[in-house]
């Protein structure tokens, strides 16, 4: 995963770019709608928040917001675009600086990154962070990297029964068509709910 966050910081303005094309909505329109069971204020956690584009989202709804994003260059750019958002330099799966719960955690276009035992300790540390009832949103890609990136296989199968084992049940599963109009790249959203 280290190549991938040092392609990701020595392109930062080109991802910055591209990721702030798209409007959060565009997006997360999926589970947008879940938003209104979160009381105002309440914390929440970007996790690989890229150019900070879904953090102040999510500040704009009014919710207290984390974003974690391990590209120093990317996280830099975010930053300044970004007040009023806690900026951390973490990654996972340890995510060794965040120390509190959250009723919603965000973790979207970073899963592929994770090789299969990363996934599973990450749903773990993921789980530890989110508060009683809260949402976790995975946002997966599928398809082929055609740069200096490399991904994993992700099995949604796998990744449901390995959060039902920490207690994450799923809510919503939607799949739509890559907004950026990349022939062989889909989208897949996975949002779990924690039991109490």
């Amino acid at each position: 995963m280290d190549s991938n966050i040092r392609f990701y910081s020595d392109n930062a303005a080109e991802f910055s770019d591209q990721y702030d094309s798209l409007t959060f909505e565009q997006v997360h329109g999926d589970w947008i709608h879940l938003l209104d069971n979160l009381p105002q204020g309440t914390g929440v956690l970007d996790i690989g928040a890229g150019s900070g584009r879904d953090a102040r989202a999510l500040a704009g709804h009014g919710f207290k917001v984390t974003a974690v994003e391990p590209a120093a260059a990317l996280r830099t750019l975010a930053r300044q675009k970004s007040p009023g958002i806690h900026w951390v330099d973490d990654r996972l799966p340890d995510l060794e600086k965040i120390d509190t719960t959250y009723a919603l955690v965000l973790v979207s276009a970073v899963w592929m990154h994770l090789n299969l035992y990363g996934q599973i300790e990450s749903l773990k540390r993921v789980s530890q962070l989110l508060a009683p009832h809260g949402y976790l949103i995975l946002t997966l890609r599928h398809g082929a990297f055609h740069d200096q990136r490399s991904g994993h296989d992700l099995s949604e199968k796998h990744i449901i029964e390995s959060a039902g084992q920490l207690g994450l049940h799923l809510a919503l599963s939607a799949e739509k068509t890559d907004q950026l109009e990349r022939p062989d790249v889909r989208w897949q959203t996975l949002v779990f709910k924690k039991n109490d």
